[in-house]
C-alpha cells in the first residue's frame, strides 16, 4: 500500500512563515491581511476558507471572511468586489466556488486585482497561466496560480512521480482545479485527457491512463475497477458521504489495495492550505519597499 499523504510536505511549506509574518509586520507596520468571500452552501469551500483564516491568524495574519447568501444582489456583490480591489491594505484575496446561484455565473475574473489574487482567479493571472509552455515558466511568474492545481504539483514533484511522457486524465474541469491543473500539467510534458459529465465509455478511458486525477465533487465515484493496477491515483474531491463523513472522489479502501493514492483527508487538502498561507506571506512581502 502507497499511501501520497500531504501532510509531511504542508509542514515544510508552512516552516518559517510565521517568522517572515512578523517581518512583513515590522516593515509595514501591519500584519498581513486575508479576505475571503464565500458561503455556507459550498460546504468544500467554505470548509477550506474557514481552515485557512484559522491557520492564517495562528500565523499572526490577519484574516477574515465575508459572508454571503442566497439574497446577495449582483449589484451588492460588484460593489464589495470594487471595495476590496481598491483597498491597499488587503494582501490577499480568496473567493471559493460555487458563489450562489444568483453569482455564480457572473463574470468576476477582470474585477480580481491580481495582487491580491492568491489563488489564481483573475484574468491577468489566469491568462500567463495559459502563456506558459514549461514548468520553469510557471514556477517563474509573478503571479499566482490556482492552489489546489499547485498542490497536486507539488506532491508529485514530493513524492517523485515523474510526469514526463505520462498519460495523465484529469475529471474536472473546473476553473480552480481541472482547467489549470490540465495546463500545469502539459507544461510538466504530461499527455492529458480532460474528462467531464459529457465524456462517453470513462472507465475505458481512466483504464488506458499512467495517472487519474478526480475533481468531480461527488463522493466515492471513482470506484476500482474504473482503475488500472499501479495507475497512480490523486483524489481532490472534498464531498460529505451519505453518514456524514468527509471523503474523497474515490474509493480509498478499495483503490489502495492494488495502487497509490492520495488519501482525503491529508493528501491535496494540507497542502493546498499550506499553499494558500505562503501566498498570503507572499503577496504581502511584494509591497515592501
Amino acid at each position: 500500500m502507497v499511501i501520497l499523504e500531504g501532510k509531511t510536505l504542508a509542514a515544510q511549506i508552512k516552516e518559517g512563515l510565521k517568522e517572515r509574518v512578523q517581518t512583513v509586520t515590522f516593515a509595514l507596520q501591519r500584519a498581513p491581511r486575508l479576505v475571503g468571500i464565500s458561503w455556507q452552501g459550498d460546504y468544500g469551500g467554505y470548509l477550506y476558507l474557514t481552515k485557512e483564516v484559522k491557520a492564517a491568524r495562528a500565523l499572526g495574519i490577519k484574516a477574515d471572511i465575508v459572508e454571503l447568501d442566497e439574497n446577495t444582489s449582483p449589484k451588492d456583490f460588484f460593489l464589495l468586489l470594487g471595495k476590496v480591489y481598491g483597498d491597499e491594505s488587503i494582501d490577499a484575496l480568496l473567493i471559493p466556488r460555487p458563489l450562489p446561484p444568483a453569482l455564480n455565473d457572473l463574470d468576476i475574473a477582470p474585477l480580481i486585482n491580481d495582487k491580491q489574487d492568491i489563488d489564481g482567479a483573475s484574468l491577468v493571472s489566469m491568462g500567463r497561466l495559459f502563456m506558459c509552455k514549461t514548468w520553469q515558466q510557471v514556477k517563474n511568474l509573478k503571479t499566482f496560480v490556482p492552489c489546489c492545481a499547485l498542490a497536486v504539483m507539488r506532491l508529485f514533484e514530493y513524492h517523485k512521480i515523474n510526469l514526463e511522457g505520462k498519460k495523465v486524465a484529469v475529471i474536472g474541469r473546473s476553473n480552480t482545479v481541472g482547467g489549470p491543473l490540465a495546463k500545469m500539467l502539459t507544461c510538466a510534458n504530461a499527455t492529458i485527457t480532460l474528462c467531464h459529465t459529457k465524456t462517453k465509455d470513462l472507465k475505458s478511458i481512466l483504464l488506458n491512463q499512467d495517472i487519474v486525477i478526480s475533481a468531480t465533487g461527488n463522493a466515492r465515484f471513482i470506484k476500482a475497477d474504473m482503475i488500472a493496477k499501479d495507475t497512480v491515483v490523486i483524489d481532490v474531491g472534498t464531498n460529505l458521504d451519505e453518514n456524514g463523513k468527509l471523503c474523497g472522489d474515490c474509493d480509498f479502501e478499495a483503490i489502495s489495495q492494488t495502487n497509490p493514492i492520495s488519501p482525503v483527508p491529508g493528501g491535496v487538502g494540507p497542502l493546498t492550505l499550506a499553499c494558500l498561507l505562503e501566498n498570503i506571506v507572499l503577496s504581502s512581502e511584494r509591497k515592501i519597499k
